[in-house]
C-alpha cells in the first residue's frame, strides 16, 4: 500500500466505533486483552478481532508475556516511517 493510500486505510479501520474507543484506551497507556475485555460489552473473541485488525492497519503493536499479549499504540507510521497523524 502506498503512503498515500495509508491514512484512509487507518481511518477507515477506525471507523468502527468499537476500535475507535479501544484506540482511545490504548493512547492512554498498554493494556491486556483481559483489561480490555472488562471496559466493553463485547466478548473476547470480538475484542481480539478488531486488535488484530488494528495491528494489520499499523496502528497499534503488540508484545506478548507469557499466556498474556499487551497492545499499546504505535508511535510510528506503518506505511512511512515517521509520526502518525493521529498522535
Amino acid at each position: 500500500m502506498a503512503m498515500k493510500d495509508a491514512c484512509p486505510y487507518c481511518f477507515k479501520v477506525l471507523s468502527v466505533p468499537a476500535r475507535a474507543k479501544i484506540y482511545g484506551l490504548l493512547l492512554k497507556r498498554q493494556r491486556s486483552v483481559s483489561d480490555i475485555v472488562k471496559k466493553f460489552e463485547l466478548s473476547q473473541p470480538t475484542i481480539s478481532y478488531h486488535l488484530k485488525e488494528m495491528e494489520r492497519a499499523g496502528l497499534i503493536e503488540s508484545e506478548k508475556e507469557g499466556r498474556q499479549v499487551f497492545y499499546s499504540v504505535s508511535n510510528n507510521c506503518f506505511y512511512g516511517g515517521g509520526a502518525c497523524i493521529l498522535e
